[in-house]
């Protein structure tokens, strides 16, 4: 996933083709440290990178993939107001052990900020993200959303986006992952959601709106702790929530509980009213805790996994018992 470094600093770029000077276009290549940077520096290596995300976002020329390495250590990211990331063709990746969940470059709410929503979005296109933890979990009910993609054609790889977070905005609407519009997204080895507080009827880990379409999940991971049988792990928020196709390939949902005494009602929400033009296909995934893959049955959402049974549940895990 990662491959051999070519940073002249020894990181691993990940993939993306870094050269002295910057990567093999005509990019600049910055540095965050929420422990040891200064918004005083230039950013420009390690040992004089930015202390906060404001700073060296603004250090990044749109159109020209500029890299922002996130060095990981002790300290988070911490955004007091709702942070968006608009410029296209710039890539975010975090150095640190390239964990699929709860990486250590990671971003949080500040604490006491309240109406966050969505703590970051994605509007820029074409962009790289890789080894990034967003977690959203404040003492807030209308905190709902973690990350909203708006733009297109962007590449997420070992990333992890968790909403609900906090017992107060694990309820209606909080959502882990929203593709608002957002089309042509692929996202690999990501995961999503959270598993260690109790999400309320509405709480959904990935939900889909404005006509987003064509964005591809590989190997991903979708979960949550459900407090009740109406949270979901995907949801189509209306009958425009939708578009063309979205794939799922060999990605596992799952859904905990307390002692394991709920049981969801569907690992898919999809309105009556979505066109059937539009496709949900799933390649080789897995599941648990919950009784149907579409309980509503729309006609939407297409799987490979052994014969369909009336119950809608192939593929679903059962437990190994003599």
């Amino acid at each position: 996933m990662s491959g051999p470094t070519n940073h002249p600093e020894g990181i691993t770029s990940y993939g993306v083709p870094v050269l002295p000077g910057g990567i093999a276009t005509r990019g600049n290549v910055f540095f965050l440290d929420p422990a040891n940077g200064d918004d005083s520096y230039d950013g420009k290596d390690t040992k004089h990178a930015f202390k906060t995300l404001t700073a060296a976002y603004a250090a990044l020329t749109a159109n020209q993939n500029d890299i922002l390495y996130y060095i990981a250590g002790a300290s988070s990211v911490s955004l007091s107001t709702e942070f968006e990331w608009a410029k296209s063709y710039t890539h975010f990746i975090g150095a640190c052990a390239p964990t699929m969940t709860g990486m250590r470059s990671r971003i949080f709410a500040t604490a006491g900020n309240l109406d966050i929503t969505p703590l970051i979005t994605i509007s820029g296109s074409g962009c790289i993200w890789k080894n990034i933890r967003v977690f959203h979990g404040v003492d807030d009910a209308d905190a709902l959303v973690a990350v909203s993609v708006t733009g297109n054609y962007n590449y997420f790889e070992n990333c992890h986006f968790a909403g609900g977070g906090h017992a107060t905005n694990a309820v209606d609407g909080a959502t882990s992952l929203l593709l608002n519009a957002g089309s042509e997204n692929t996202f690999n080895h990501c995961a999503f959601g959270i598993t260690t507080i109790d999400a309320a009827t509405g709480v959904r880990v990935l939900a889909f709106d404005a006509l987003a379409k064509r964005n591809i999940f590989e190997d991903c991971l979708f979960a949550l702790r459900a407090g009740n049988n109406g949270a979901t792990l995907v949801e189509v928020v209306d009958a425009t929530g939708i578009e063309d196709y979205q794939i799922f390939t060999r990605c596992k949902f799952i859904s905990q509980s307390t002692n394991q005494a709920v049981n969801m009602l569907s690992a898919f929400v999809i309105p009556a009213s979505v066109a059937l033009l539009a496709r949900m296909m799933m390649v080789d995934c897995i599941g648990v805790g919950f009784a149907k893959w579409d309980a509503s049955d729309r006609g939407i959402l297409f799987g490979n996994m052994n014969d369909v049974t009336g119950a809608d549940t192939s593929g679903v895990l059962v437990e190994m018992i003599a």
